[in-house]
């Protein structure tokens, strides 16, 4: 059954007013239906006669039958229709009319982009109150939102215009950015909610309630699934007091027990050139947070300390000279304990200094694979490197460790171990498990306790029998389920690599690139090409 396309009609005298606002959001991505825009008022009901629009944009200032007028013979025909005005107009008094005529919102022009988005999210969540798809509508708002905004993340030079209105009152020259993390989401949502996208509007409401952005920028990045972004004109002392609130709230919540929080808070600025200048000063606080599972709210005022050098040439030394003679009980100790990975949380290490120590490790893990194995791990050792730099964003060292472990294994001569048939109906049961919790969080130390074996024996019998590392088989495994939801369904992309356990989608397409060959939005073009064709 085809679902429903709800239809939104504009109406401004001006040509170039139009043809903007046809042009500032892709309607037809998001299920919206975008007639061709009225001229006036008086088309606007010759056209609703026809065709019957779910919301309204109108001019208020419009020859024949301006945008009051207009209102109040909507409301009386159409009674449904969800309506907001645009004005040029700064004073309201001129335009309160409207709104005494059923109008939602108003707009002053220019329209941004933000401000539109806005709108017609308002004007979504109304429909949804009132009819049997609330669900579908609430997830098509928050999906809006959460995919306009985080294009102003990435375009580094879209100029951030001063004078944007953030909540529909008042203007502002300058802007500051809030960082709002969840460390390890993907279990979070797993547990209470089975859905990406519903649990995000809910976050993000919430985050609205604690801090009273009633109708400020709260999105969803969704390039980076696990993060929230808010954007105000608060002062960095305002954040911080709402940070602290956010905190105390997240920290009573049950259902976050297995979750901790980063919130990091940019710099006030009357001169910020673009978001994206803001977004990277937020994720530079990231970086400095302690490496813990513990909720930090970190601000500008708390500036990065020098990074250590954890893992220097002596140590590399000593490393590939383990390596080369095959000593891996040496390789493990100098690794967790002379370096001190395992003991990293209680010494104090910033997350920037754990990620660079591991990727450092496993380079010289890679050099002598390519040295030794003539090249044949190194397809294994780069997926294992993207996989442990993604794992390390979940603050938690024991599985941190439990991955370095196999990334070591890799490199060791495989000794045939065990008897044949029971280490093969081991393997295979483990197997058959990972294929059904495949998005699950899976590590070497959770899947060899549940079959009762300690975790070096189990990774190297896996190996044994499926002649793949467990982190590459749960790997491939995602990637050949994402197809399906790629090939199948219309998901967008970000919600199928959640589906299979990425929060991040530009690691997943990452990971699908150098599997498959080509990324997700190539895979998904090749396939309904192909579909064409039949």
């Amino acid at each position: 059954m085809n679902e429903k396309k709800y239809k939104i009609l504009f109406a401004d005298d001006e040509y170039w007013t139009r043809e903007k606002i046809r042009r500032m959001i892709p309607w037809e991505s998001y299920g919206l239906e975008f007639l061709e825009p009225a001229a006036d008022g008086e088309e606007v009901l010759q056209r609703m006669e026809e065709t019957v629009p779910d919301i309204l944009i109108t001019d208020i200032n419009m020859p024949f039958l301006n945008g009051v007028e207009l209102l109040e013979k909507v409301r009386e025909k159409f009674p449904d229709v969800v309506a907001f005005v645009v004005s040029g107009y700064d004073d309201f008094e001129y335009v309160k009319g409207t709104f005494m005529s059923g109008a939602t919102n108003y707009l002053k022009k220019p329209v941004t982009k933000v401000e539109l988005v806005n709108a017609v999210v308002r004007a979504l969540e109304i429909i949804s109150e009132r009819e049997n798809e609330k669900r579908r509508l609430r997830k098509m708002a928050s999906q809006i939102q959460d995919r306009e905004f985080s294009q102003m993340l990435q375009k580094e030079k879209q100029s951030f215009v001063p004078a944007v209105s953030i909540n529909g009152k008042e203007c502002f020259a300058g802007m500051s950015l809030m960082l709002i993390k969840v460390h390890n989401l993907p279990e979070r949502i797993r547990q209470n909610y089975h859905d990406m996208t519903c649990f995000c509007y809910d976050f993000k409401q919430e985050i609205r309630r604690l801090t009273g952005y009633e109708e400020g920028i709260v999105f969803n990045y969704i390039y980076r699934s696990n993060e929230f972004i808010a954007v105000t004109e608060k002062t960095e002392k305002e954040l911080e007091g709402i940070a602290k609130k956010l905190k105390c709230y997240f920290a009573e919540d049950s259902s976050f027990a297995d979750t901790c929080l980063t919130i990091c808070i940019s710099g006030h600025s009357y001169s910020m050139e673009n978001i994206h200048t803001a977004y990277v000063e937020a994720v530079g606080l990231l970086m400095a947070r302690r490496y813990c599972r513990q909720d930090e709210i970190l601000t500008p005022r708390q500036q990065m300390g020098s990074v250590n050098q954890r893992f220097g040439k002596e140590c590399s030394k000593q490393l590939r000279s383990l390596l080369m003679v095959g000593n891996m009980e040496g390789v493990r100790q100098l690794i967790f304990e002379t370096i001190g990975l395992a003991h990293c949380e209680k010494d104090g290490w910033s997350y920037l200094e754990v990620k660079q120590t591991m990727r450092q490790i496993l380079n010289s893990l890679t050099d002598v694979a390519l040295q030794e194995q003539g090249g044949g791990s190194i397809g294994d050792m780069e997926n294992i490197m993207e996989t442990l730099d993604k794992k390390a964003e979940d603050m938690d060292i024991c599985k941190l460790c439990d991955m370095m472990k196999e990334a070591i294994d890799i490199l060791k001569p495989e000794n045939q171990v065990g008897d044949a048939e029971s280490t093969r109906e081991i393997v295979q049961k483990a197997a058959g498990w990972i294929d059904i919790h495949y998005a699950e969080e899976l590590t070497l130390s959770s899947i060899a306790e549940r079959y009762h074996v300690e975790s070096s024996y189990f990774s190297k019998i896996f190996r044994q029998e499926t002649g793949v590392n467990l982190i590459l088989y749960i790997t491939k495994k995602r990637i050949e389920k994402s197809k399906e939801y790629i090939r199948d369904t219309d998901m967008n992309l970000t919600e199928a690599a959640f589906m299979v356990g990425y929060d991040d989608y530009t690691y997943f397409s990452r990971v699908f690139k150098k599997n498959e060959g080509i990324s997700p939005r190539e895979y998904r073009n090749a396939c309904r090409k192909e579909g064409e064709e039949m």
